[in-house]
Order: C-alpha cells, then sequence, then structure tokens
C-alpha cells in the first residue's frame, strides 16, 4: 500500500474516525445515564516544560504537587501539547523519542487524547501519516508472549490492513504513543535486550518497546512515552531527544477548569477554595479538581449559597470523605433511577460498610507494597464487588468493546484515592475492633494488642514513625488521610461506617501531642513539613499560629530557633497564600545546621536576599546548595553589603556556573570583595548566559576591575542585558575601559551609571561607544551626575545616530537651558526613537520651553516628558502648551511637578489635554495650582475623546469645592486607574464624592487621600471603600 493510492487515503481516514471515537469523549460517573461529554468542550491547556532527566523524586508526588503550586513560572521554557514533536531552535530536526512525566492525575492520558483527537481533524501533528495509541495498562492484558510490531498494530487497529506494508515504508510517517509507563509490568532492559529490526519478527513486548525506543526497529518511526517521574528513568537519557513534563494546572487554567465544570457557579466555588490554601494548592492536580469540584456541586444542591463558605471542606481529608458520601448517593440514585426516597447518608454509609471495607483492606495492602494497578484475581481475593458500590473510585482499564483481552484490571482514579481508602480501611478496623492496629508488626506486638487494646492514637503512632523513616515518602498521605479520620468534623461525616459511637477529641489531641514531639528529633526537612500537614489535617495549628505572629513582628531575627521552628517556618511559607516572591534570610537568626532546614522551602522562592550580614563558610554552603537544586525557582540572588571571601565568592561562583543553576539576576550591592573575586565574578559574566542582570553598585571597583569587568562584556557568549554600577566613585579611566567593552556588546539593553559624578569629560568617552553600530544600549541612567551643556553635543549627536536608546535619565545634573536646547536639535531628527526623557532638576526655567515645545511638536516617538523640579513657572507651561496645534506628537505621560505653577497656566494646560488626545497621565505635584485650576483641567476631562489613566495633584491647596467638579469629570470616561490627591486640604464633607468615584470607576486601582483633613470616622468609612472592590488601594 503506497502512499499516492486511493487505498492509502481511504485506510488513513477510516484510522482518524475510529480513533476520534475512541478519544473524543470524556467518561465521569457524575454524568447523567447517556450523557456523552465532549472532549474538546472540558479540555482545559495544561502547564507543559522542557523537564529535567536528572529530577528524582524523594518525596511523596502530592508534596511535590504543593512545592509546584508555589513556583514560579517562568524558570522553565514552556511548550504546548501541540509543539511536543515541533523541532526547537536549539534541534536540528524534530526529536525521534519524546517522554512526558507528571505525577498521578496530572493529566497525561488527557494530554494524549487532545493530540490525537487534534491530529484526526488535521490541527496537529501534520508530519504524521498515522498515529497509533497504546496504553500500557491494557498491554498488561495481552495473552500472547510474542510478537511482532506489525501484529501489535492489528490487534489494535484491526482495519488498517496490510500493517507489514506501510510500517516498512520509510517514507509513510509513524507515531507510536504509549501512555503510561508506570502502570506497565515490562521491564526494559536496554543493555541486554537482543536487537530485531524485521517488523514481522515476533518478540517479546519489552523486547519490542526497546528495540522501538533504540531506533533498530522503524528507526523512520517517532515515538511518544508518557510516565510518572520515577518509571520514566527506565529509559536512558542518551535516548530521549526532548523530555518535557506536565506541570498541571497554572492559575488562570485552574480557574479556566472551574468555569467549564461549574458554569454559573464558578466565582463562588473558586472563592471558597481560595481560602484554604491547602485546597487551593492541590488543584494543580486536574484529577484533584474534579474531586472538589464535585463535592461542592453536591454541596451547593444542598444548601444556599450564603451557607456554601460552611459547607466547604476545610481539610482534604474532609474533600474525600465528602467525595465518598457524594459517589454513593450518585450510585443510589443510579441504581433506583431516582424512584426511591434517598436513604439518609449514615444508613447508605451502613449498607455499603463491608464493601467500603473489602476496598480499603485492598488499598491498605497493596499501598504497603506500592502496587497501583490490581488484577481480577487481587479483586477476588478481597472480596471487592465494585457493582454493589460505584466506580467513581476506581477505573476499569479494559476497553470492553476490545475482544482481544482475556482479563480486566483496575486502579483507583487517583493516588490518592487509593491512600485515603488505606486510612479508612486502618480506622474501621481499629474502631470496630477486628484489628485494633493493622499496622502492628511481628507476633509479639499483635498478642499485646489483644490484651491490652490500643487507642486510635497510638494507631497514628506507628504511622507517623513509619512515614518519617520512608525515603520515598510514599505514606505521607496515608498518614495525613489517618490524622485527619480522627477528627469530629470527619468522624460526623463518616457516621454510619463505625459500628459504634466514636469520639475522636482525645484522640486527636495525643496524635497531635506525638507530631509536635517528633518535629523536636532529627528528622528529614520534608518528613517535618508534611507533619505539619497533619498537624493542620488534625486543625491544629498552635505552632504555626506563634510563628506567623513572630514572622510579623520580625521576633525571629532577634533569637535562636529550635528544630521544630523551622520546621514550622517552611510550613507556613509553603502553605501560605504568599506568592513566594522574597525569602529573606536576615528574617530568622539563624543557625549553620538549621538553616538547612529551609532548604526545600527556599528553593520554592523566586528572589533570596541576605542584607547586613557577612557570608559564612557555612552560608555560601547553603547558597550554593540552593542555587543547583533540582526544580530550583531561585532567579534572583541579592548579597547587599556585606562581606565575601575570595573562597567564599570563588565557591558561590562554581554554583552559578552549575547548569542546573536558573539565576538570572545577582546583586552585589555595597559587598566589599577583592581583585582575586572580581575575576571569578568576571568569569561567571561571561560564561552563564542565564545571567541577565547584576548589580555592582557601591562596589568602587578600581581600574583593573573595570577593565575585567570590560573585558567580559566583550566576550561573545556574554548575555548580560542590565548592568547596574550606581555610586562607584568612576573617572575617565575607568569610563574608558567601560566604553571599550560597550562598543562591541550587543546583549546589553540597561545600564544605570547614576551617582558617579561623572563629568563632562567621562560623558564624552562613553558616548563614542554609544555611537558604535554594535551597540545595542536601550536604557540609560546618568542621573545625579554633574553633565553640563558641554557635553550636550556629544550626546545630541548620539541621539541622532543611535535607533536603539528610548530611555535616558538625565536627572539633578546641570545642563541648563542651553543644553536643553541642544538636545532639542536631536529631538526633531527623525532617527532619534527616544521614548522616555527626564530632565528634572537641571536648573531650566521658561527660557528653553518654547524649544522644547517644537522639539516634542515634530517628535511621534516621545512618550514620557518630565521636566520637574525646575523653574518652568506658567509662562513656560503656556509655551509648552504650542504643542496642541498641527503637532506629530504621541506624547502619553507629563510630568512637571514642583515648577512654580500656579491656575494662570490651567487654562493653557486644558487646551492642550483636548488637543492632545494621547495623554493618559498628567502629574503636577507641590504646585498652587488651587480649585479654580482643577476647574479648568475639569473642563478638559469632559470635552476630550479619551480619558484619563493617572492623575496626580499632590500638595496643590485643594479643598472641597473642587472634589464635585473633580469627580464628576473624572467619572465621564470611566477610564481612570490611579489618583493622588494627598497633602490637600479635602475634609469628610467629601466623602460621598469619593465614594461615588469608587463606584464609578471600575478601573481605579489605588487612591491616595492621606494628609488631609477626614476625621477618624472619615478615614474608617474611607478604608471600607477597599472592601468593595478586590484590586482597590486606598492609602491614607
Amino acid at each position: 500500500m503506497r502512499r499516492d493510492t486511493v487505498d492509502f487515503a481511504g485506510v488513513i481516514n477510516k484510522h482518524k474516525k475510529v480513533l476520534r471515537e475512541k478519544v473524543q469523549y470524556i467518561t465521569e460517573y457524575t454524568s447523567k445515564p447517556g450523557e456523552k461529554i465532549l472532549l474538546t468542550e472540558n479540555f482545559t491547556n495544561l502547564w507543559i516544560t522542557e523537564g529535567d532527566y536528572n529530577s528524582i523524586p524523594q518525596r511523596h508526588e502530592v508534596m511535590d504537587i504543593e512545592a509546584m503550586s508555589k513556583q514560579e513560572r517562568s524558570g522553565a521554557r514552556s511548550i504546548n501539547y501541540t509543539e511536543i514533536f515541533v523541532c526547537s531552535l536549539q534541534q536540528s530536526r524534530p526529536p525521534r523519542i519524546t517522554v512526558t512525566k507528571g505525577l498521578a492525575g496530572i493529566g497525561k492520558t488527557i494530554c494524549v487524547h487532545k493530540f490525537a483527537y487534534d491530529w484526526t481533524n488535521g490541527s496537529a501533528a501534520l508530519d504524521f501519516d498515522f498515529l497509533f495509541m497504546f496504553p500500557f495498562r491494557e498491554l498488561n492484558l495481552l495473552p500472547e508472549s510474542k510478537l511482532s510490531i506489525s501484529q501489535l498494530v492489528q490487534r489494535y487497529y484491526p482495519h488498517t490492513g496490510d500493517t507489514a506494508t506501510f510500517l516498512k515504508d520509510t517514507n509513510i510517517k509513524c507515531l507510536f504513543i504509549f501512555d503510561g509507563l508506570d502502570e506497565s509490568r515490562l521491564c526494559l532492559d536496554f543493555n541486554k535486550s537482543p536487537e530485531y529490526a524485521d517488523v514481522e519478527h515476533t518478540m517479546k513486548l519489552h523486547v519490542l518497546l526497546v528495540n522501538l525506543i533504540k531506533g533498530t526497529l522503524l528507526s523512520h518511526a517517532s515515538v511518544w512515552i508518557t510516565a510518572r517521574p520515577a518509571a520514566a528513568r527506565q529509559i536512558p537519557a542518551a535516548y530521549i531527544d526532548r523530555l518535557t513534563e506536565i506541570q498541571g494546572f497554572r492559575d488562570e487554567e485552574k480557574e479556566e477548569y472551574f468555569r467549564k465544570k461549574c458554569k454559573g457557579r464558578a466565582d463562588m466555588i473558586l472563592s471558597n477554595i481560595m481560602r484554604q490554601p491547602s485546597l487551593f494548592t492541590m488543584c494543580y492536580v486536574p484529577a484533584f479538581c474534579w474531586i472538589l469540584a464535585t463535592v461542592l456541586l453536591h454541596a451547593m444542591k444542598s444548601c444556599s449559597e450564603t451557607d456554601i463558605h460552611q459547607h466547604t471542606p476545610r481539610t482534604i481529608t474532609e474533600v474525600y470523605s465528602n467525595f465518598l458520601i457524594v459517589m454513593i448517593m450518585y450510585h443510589q440514585d443510579k441504581q433506583s433511577h431516582g424512584v426511591t426516597e434517598r436513604e439518609k447518608v449514615s444508613d447508605l454509609l451502613q449498607a455499603k460498610r463491608p464493601v467500603i471495607l473489602n476496598l480499603g483492606r485492598l488499598a491498605f495492602h497493596c499501598l504497603k507494597v506500592q502496587k497501583l494497578v490490581f488484577h481480577e484475581r487481587d479483586m477476588e481475593s478481597f472480596r471487592v464487588d465494585l457493582s454493589l458500590l460505584c466506580d467513581g473510585f476506581c477505573k476499569e482499564i479494559l476497553l470492553q468493546d476490545e475482544p482481544i483481552f482475556q482479563h480486566k484490571a483496575y486502579a483507583f482514579i487517583h493516588l490518592t484515592m487509593q491512600e485515603y481508602f488505606a486510612a479508612l480501611y486502618v480506622f474501621l478496623q481499629h474502631h470496630m475492633g477486628q484489628h485494633p492496629n493493622p499496622l502492628a508488626k511481628g507476633l509479639v506486638t499483635k498478642l499485646r494488642g489483644l490484651f491490652s487494646r490500643p487507642s486510635f492514637s497510638d494507631v497514628c503512632k506507628s504511622a507517623c514513625k513509619k512515614a518519617v523513616w520512608s525515603q520515598s515518602g510514599h505514606l505521607d498521605m496515608f498518614f495525613r488521610f489517618l490524622c485527619g479520620l480522627s477528627t469530629e468534623k470527619n468522624l460526623q461525616l463518616l457516621q454510619g461506617l463505625s459500628s459504634q459511637g466514636v469520639s475522636g477529641g482525645e484522640d486527636a489531641t495525643r496524635t497531635a501531642a506525638y507530631i509536635k514531639k517528633t518535629l523536636h528529633r532529627d528528622i528529614p526537612a520534608e518528613r517535618c513539613l508534611n507533619l505539619f500537614y497533619c498537624l493542620n489535617e488534625l486543625n491544629d495549628g498552635c505552632i504555626v499560629d506563634k510563628l506567623k505572629q513572630s514572622l510579623k513582628e520580625g521576633a525571629l531575627a532577634t533569637r535562636d530557633l529550635e528544630a521544630a521552628e523551622y520546621s514550622a517556618i517552611a510550613f507556613v511559607l509553603q502553605a501560605s497564600n504568599s506568592d513566594m516572591q522574597e525569602f529573606n534570610i536576615a528574617d530568622y537568626n539563624l543557625s549553620d545546621e538549621l538553616l538547612w532546614k529551609l532548604l526545600p522551602v527556599a528553593k520554592l522562592f523566586r528572589k533570596v536576599k541576605l542584607v547586613n550580614k557577612d557570608i559564612t563558610k557555612h552560608l555560601v554552603n547553603f547558597l550554593g546548595a540552593l542555587l543547583i537544586l533540582s526544580k530550583s525557582q531561585v532567579q534572583e540572588l541579592w548579597l547587599e553589603n556585606t562581606e565575601i571571601s575570595d573562597v567564599a565568592m570563588k565557591q558561590l561562583c562554581v554554583a552559578m556556573k552549575n547548569s542546573c543553576c536558573r539565576l538570572q539576576s545577582l546583586s552585589l550591592s555595597g559587598t566589599d570583595f577583592t581583585q582575586r573575586s572580581w575575576e571569578e565574578l568576571t568569569n561567571v559574566i561571561k560564561k552563564k548566559q542565564t545571567l541577565l542582570t547584576l548589580d555592582l553598585s557601591y562596589t568602587f571597583p578600581d581600574h583593573s576591575a573595570i577593565s575585567l569587568l570590560a573585558a567580559a562584556l566583550k566576550d561573545s557568549e556574554c548575555r548580560l542585558q542590565t548592568l547596574k554600577l550606581i555610586s562607584n566613585d568612576l573617572d575617565f579611566h575607568c569610563c574608558e575601559e567601560l566604553a571599550s567593552g560597550l562598543s562591541t556588546n550587543q546583549s546589553l539593553v540597561e545600564l544605570n551609571l547614576s551617582r558617579n559624578q561623572l563629568k563632562d569629560v567621562e560623558m564624552m568617552a562613553l558616548c563614542n561607544a554609544l555611537k558604535e553600530p554594535e551597540c545595542k544600549l536601550q536604557i540609560l541612567y546618568l542621573n545625579h551626575n554633574q553633565i553640563s551643556s558641554d557635553c550636550c553635543e556629544v550626546l545630541s549627536s548620539v541621539l541622532a545616530q543611535n535607533k536603539a536608546l528610548f530611555h535616558l535619565n538625565l536627572t539633578h545634573n546641570k545642563l541648563g537651558n542651553a543644553g536643553v536646547k541642544i538636545l532639542c536639535r536631536a529631538l526633531k531628527n527623525n532617527v532619534c526613537k527616544l521614548q522616555k526623557l527626564s530632565l528634572k532638576y537641571n536648573n531650566l526655567t521658561y527660557d528653553c520651553c518654547e524649544e522644547l515645545a517644537f522639539a516634542v511638536k515634530e517628535n511621534s516617538e516621545l512618550l514620557d516628558l518630565d521636566i520637574s523640579v525646575n523653574k518652568i513657572t506658567d509662562v513656560g507651561v503656556k509655551l509648552l502648551c504650542q504643542i496642541s496645534t498641527n503637532h506629530r506628537s504621541n506624547m502619553q505621560c507629563l510630568r512637571i511637578s514642583m515648577s512654580d505653577l500656579s491656575a494662570n497656566c490651567c487654562q493653557a494646560l486644558a487646551s492642550l489635554l483636548v488637543e492632545l488626545k494621547t495623554i493618559k497621565e498628567l502629574h503636577l505635584d507641590f504646585n498652587v495650582i488651587g480649585d479654580m485650576g482643577v476647574k479648568y483641567l475639569c473642563w478638559a476631562f469632559k470635552t476630550r475623546d479619551n480619558g484619563m489613566e493617572a492623575l496626580s495633584l499632590k500638595s496643590n491647596y485643594l479643598t472641597d469645592e473642587c472634589c464635585g467638579d473633580l469627580v464628576s469629570a473624572l467619572c465621564v470616561k470611566n477610564t481612570l486607574k490611579f489618583l493622588d490627591l494627598s497633602f490637600n486640604g479635602f475634609t469628610d464633607n467629601s466623602l460621598q464624592l469619593f465614594q461615588h468615584l469608587v463606584l464609578k470607576c471600575a478601573d481605579l486601582e489605588e487612591l491616595v487621600l492621606q494628609a488631609n483633613s477626614f476625621s477618624l470616622q472619615g478615614c474608617n468609612e474611607l478604608e471600607k471603600l477597599m472592601n468593595s472592590r478586590q484590586k482597590l488601594q486606598v492609602i491614607l
């Protein structure tokens, strides 16, 4: 069968139709009879990154999820699922072997199904003629011990006909997808498996797969394998062209999922979830999102919207207990077809107790040996009959319409569901007296239990010991559920399962006490974190609450911390609603040993900061380890005002050069280091291509240090984009060296040379570099120097030649009117691309305003002009307002603060605002425009076509008299985002007007009203405005 024949096209179309029918629907237990849920309508995009092959899980997967939810999302390259087999910039050809890893329930299978569905519709993977899907859980059930690749395709897709012929054809491109390697019973041996290239040669399935991956068999075909992280390591890195990882839902995708699933109730459900950080965190797992949505939708049917918060689960155990009830109730409705009256929940649970107990026993015994897939013999051995319960807990692996399979297999819908049922089994066995402590080991221990019945807290102690010393962390969630089941809330939910009334108050208290005692022992940091989650399940926040208060008061920086407190800090940081932006080591009085307790959480922060503290040997070890940790999210490191030895700097630089280090920004501002340290640092600048920002302000480098820096900038591998050298007393020789580096560097886009006392001679040396075509500098800060009009000719020539420079800050120099007039010539030049210019505090007067007006009038690029803190006066503003006629200006922001302005210039300014429709921001702080000036401006706000977005009138002698006009004018367009009326004379008489402003201006984000004349009651009323809108900030 050749590609160009009619038969080939017919087979392709038939195959696409069959495959589309396999993947186009999503199955949900809670759907109504006959209801089909379309994949396209319910699919939510997943966050996929190019993964790290060396990432070895050392903890429970859910702990990875909880960490993942706090990661800053820019650490790894994100790709869309449709790009899995698209050639990247770093690759010369598309990947042949792709492995996608991901935690249980993270969306690997649905991602594969969506990819396949898109291929059948011609919207993805267009390079492939055939796409074949093989779930490993189904491959486990194949009866044959040996088969060929053509036989395998034939068995799954018999409509393809003569498979051997088209598989041999190298012009026909095939993609083989093997989903769920972690569920496979195959052992892939890449060293000992025999090699076969014939598509018709029969071989064992694991040998077939090894040959397919190695390319011995069908080297022209592509292969996609999905697996959980540990299983993915069965495949050597040498055979993998692309390793990707599904990270789950980001915030926006999580919201999208609930909006699709919950329709009109999504806002209320999301609001309630976000109040519970541990639940909000778990929602990064799509499977958990479905469980939680199912529970909350059911709750909303049985209570009013005002009561939904009370019915929202507070802990993960409560979610799963509620899910158990919801599934049993759905099962009852389906069995009775909704005809019989619904029984009480407790009666239902009592009736289902035997099958729940048997399912829990299966879950428990298989969890101990880390078995995730069960076969019919397992179900029979544990007397599990799912028809008596429901299939919302387990999923059947067998596709019933495929006659080739001889056996059935099952798995829980998610790993955590198995762990919940295992914990529930232990809980029930204890309280029903059948087996007081299923965790007990050894004959002596079991006999002792017969004569002295252990309490449930004793059972929890046994589980705690096992969980704490488990290297893989596979019992973490099991113990968390076990703790949660002992609370009054869960006991109340599960009434009917236990044969007698059970009170959990004492057990929960004793278990919490034991956990706190365990926290003071030397146990792994990851286990410590899980113990705090267990305390959270027990509703015990004693240690955490104390730590939160201490963190708030800053008390931790002045006293020594105990081991348990370090773990508590880690828990508070990870479980809080904070965005994990900054971890400041100086906030804690660190001991060198216990600092490592914070390592698992410190790596989740984007920025790590250490200020005013010497960097010791232990501290640099910690920082080095932090930078190279797998999945470390640290992208910024601030070591400011510190002393660092040559040895410590060398060690830190070694870590920064490590390929695992993702550092993008390094600040050593105010740090004292030697010439040798400069050598180490500049080597990093040359070689570390992820390092984009470097702050070396207040380091006072000498000529030789600047020479090393210039050499690093000249290096072709240097990728530095931002360099800060503020207040370094740079002299002419330093500027010459720096200029030599700038003249050839094509990566640097921002340079800050503020506060260096630069004079005209230094400035001229730098300008020569800026005129070089290789120089791509876009942003230049020269504020607080001593630049005069004498160097403005050279600076003007830079602006007239450099097309890259768009932001120039000349604040607080000595340009004067003469210097500005020279710069205006460059502004009129069409080559000049300057968008933002600050001439603040430059001894300017109205004399330069006419030239400035004509320059701005001719310039279509300049968007932001700042001439504040100059003696512009009303005369200067009136001259500047000549821009308004026959202009090309696209000015968006005008700043004329502290410039001796009164109401006399406001009429001209109002005309400018009407004519220059592009202006969105106006800053007139610290002038004397008064109420009359505001009234002139209000006419402009009402008349102009476009509304204002930012208005600042701080300290302008304004009173209640102008407030009505101002609010009325600003509400016309409803575009205002920022308003500053601080340091004026507004009183309580204007309260209602400000309330009206907030009500009407829906985009308003910040309202500054501090230092006015409001009463205490008036301030309280204004503070209430913040509660009326989520993003509004009122500053008083």
